[in-house]
């Protein structure tokens, strides 16, 4: 599900500006899901936030608004926040055939509990985030990166960023939380 302007305008562009700033530091993340990532074709830059009830970042409660904003419209009982990260993917030449490998879920489809993911938008781009049916093969709904929006949905279910092909980067904070 989408939800368009999770934030006010004020907070959406802090969110942005301090993701955006020269100073936030990004890592180097050549696997980006794949596993078999051909000569590490596919890359992202990473920035974890928090994982395992532990706060990695200085930006953790700027971040954490969006969970609060979340929350508010959704009416969902969050129980715990399992993950919070930032992923840049850039612009780069790229074999589409690939992209079928990273198809994933964010939480093991074995692991008892519900699970909600979040894609959060930092920046308008391309790249839409493309969700599968079980057969991962049939998208069942595509979300552009529009700042200021998200899409969520079951963190069990399959699927994948694009690669951007016409905006330099693709800036997104992924959230994965624990919910009634």
């Amino acid at each position: 599900m989408i939800i368009e302007k999770l934030l006010p305008q004020e907070l959406e562009d802090a969110v942005h500006d301090a993701i955006m700033s020269k100073k936030f530091r990004w890592n180097w993340n050549s696997e980006t899901i794949v596993r078999s990532n051909v000569d590490g074709e596919l890359f992202q830059m990473t920035h974890l936030i928090m994982i395992r009830n532990k706060i990695w970042s200085d930006h953790y409660s700027l971040v954490n608004m969006i969970i609060g904003a979340f929350v508010e419209k959704t009416k969902i009982k969050l129980k715990k926040i399992i993950r919070i990260k930032v992923n840049l993917i850039p612009n780069i030449a790229h074999d589409k055939s690939v992209l079928k490998n990273i198809i994933h879920t964010d939480v093991e489809l074995n692991k008892k509990g519900n699970f909600v993911s979040i894609v959060y938008y930092v920046t308008d781009s391309d790249g839409d985030t493309a969700i599968f049916e079980d057969d991962k093969e049939t998208v069942k709904l595509t979300s552009p990166p529009i700042k200021g929006n998200c899409v969520w949905f079951n963190s069990k279910t399959f699927h994948r960023s694009c690669v951007p092909i016409h905006h330099k980067r693709r800036v997104v904070i992924n959230f994965v939380l624990e919910v009634e």
